[in-house]
Parts: structure tokens; C-alpha cells; sequence
């Protein structure tokens, strides 16, 4: 079974490389592993939603893949996802196409893009159907995320997206990486650690270590259970 993992940063997926061994090959962006039956390609793509589409859709050019997971920690904007909760983003959508007017933003959908109300999206979303009962991710909060290229520190600009969006948390670069696999019809998963919440910009606040612990263990989790259910359907 050929898996993907895709991170932004090595720092969010450090412990993780660490777990994993020496790599049987490296390119200087991607390197491979072998953990029982899996063949796991770990990527580094950068930060953002344009390094995470380029990078991504290279590699997807070069190999096909069973599964992919997007890995990394991610800002929750509900006091019920607490620092250090890893989730399951299911539901995302870029949160800053659109138009500003004196009325106040206007999304793609609002503006009636045909391209976002057609495949992969819907209305303007992207949903995540893959089954996941045998991943080990069946257990994790389903959330709907956004992403955008600037993450929100300031009180009226929280207050703007929460109600116009009314995410759960929010990323730099998971729409990205759920629209390639969604065109692709890969089965993925986009998995994120909570690090902070979404308020006036603190990072005192913040707990990134705790977030980067939950989301290897949790990962390592997902990895043995796709190495189970490879076995198991040999």
C-alpha cells in the first residue's frame, strides 16, 4: 500500500520522522519509508496553499497512492476543540476568494464562480467522503475548517469570519491539499492538532509541543491501522 504524508513544516512532523527510521530514499523534499507493508512517502511542501498545491500535485504526477494524509496543527475557533486535540477536517474552503465590497466580502460562491459550484466542490465547499472505518480515524471530531493565507489575530476580523463562515479551525494550506486529492479521487484524510486558539494574536498562549505529541501518536495510530488492514486483505 503506497501512502502520501504531506506536512508543511518538517518542526510539525519531526517526532514522527523520528518513529519512522532512516529513509530508504530521499530527494531533499520527499522521503521514503518502509513500515510493514506500507510504502510511506513523507513530504515537506513549505507553508501556504500555493507550496502545498505545486508540490503536491508534482508528486501525484510521479506516483500513485492509496491513501494520503495532510498532517500539521491548526488554530480552533470553539472553546469545545481545546489545545492539543487532533481532528479530522472533513469540510474546508478557501475563505479568501472573493470580492470585498462596501456591503462587506463576497465569496466565490456568492459571486457565482462557476468553478466553485462544480467538481470538487459544492457550493463552494470541499467534502471529504472517504470511508475511514479502517484507517483509524473513525474515532476523530469531524470539523469543518477554513484556510487562508493570513490567520486571524484581531478581534473584528475573528468576529467577521466566525460569522460569515463559522468554522471550527482554520489552516494555511488544507483546502489545498484536500482539492488535488479530491480531483485525483484519493482517499485522504486531512488531520490537524490544535496549537492555539483563534483570538487577538498571543503565542504565550499557544502549546505547539503538545500539539506536534497528539498528532504523532495519533498518526502512528492511522499508520498501523492501514498496515493491518493491508495484511488483512492480502
Amino acid at each position: 500500500m503506497n501512502i502520501l504524508i504531506l506536512s508543511a513544516t518538517k518542526h510539525e512532523v519531526l517526532p514522527l520522522v523520528e518513529a519512522l527510521g532512516k529513509p530508504f530514499f530521499t530527494d531533499g523534499k520527499l522521503s521514503s519509508f518502509q513500515l510493514g507493508k506500507l510504502k510511506t512517502d513523507l513530504l515537506i511542501s513549505g507553508i501556504g496553499m500555493v507550496a502545498k498545491a505545486f508540490w503536491l500535485g508534482k508528486y501525484l504526477s510521479w506516483k500513485n497512492y492509496d491513501f494520503a494524509l495532510n498532517l500539521g496543527i491548526a488554530g480552533s475557533f470553539r472553546p469545545e476543540i481545546p489545545i492539543g486535540e487532533v481532528v479530522n477536517v472533513i469540510k474546508d474552503q478557501f475563505s479568501e476568494i472573493g470580492a470585498l465590497t462596501s456591503a462587506g466580502f463576497l465569496t466565490a460562491s456568492d459571486l457565482h464562480f462557476s468553478d466553485f459550484d462544480s467538481f470538487p466542490f459544492r457550493s463552494g465547499f470541499l467534502i471529504n467522503q472517504t470511508d475511514f472505518t479502517k484507517s483509524g480515524i473513525q474515532n476523530l471530531k469531524q470539523v469543518t475548517g477554513i484556510t487562508a493565507n493570513t490567520v486571524h489575530g484581531e478581534t473584528n476580523s475573528i468576529l467577521q469570519i466566525k460569522e460569515q463562515f463559522h468554522p471550527d479551525i482554520e489552516t494555511m494550506g488544507g483546502a489545498a491539499f484536500l482539492y488535488g486529492c479530491l480531483i485525483e479521487k484519493i482517499p485522504c484524510a486531512q488531520i490537524r492538532a490544535i496549537s492555539n486558539f483563534v483570538e487577538e494574536r498571543d503565542k504565550s498562549r499557544w502549546n505547539i509541543p503538545i500539539a506536534v505529541k497528539n498528532l504523532t501518536s495519533t498518526t502512528l495510530k492511522i499508520l498501523d491501522d492501514l498496515n493491518k488492514s493491508t495484511i488483512e486483505n492480502e
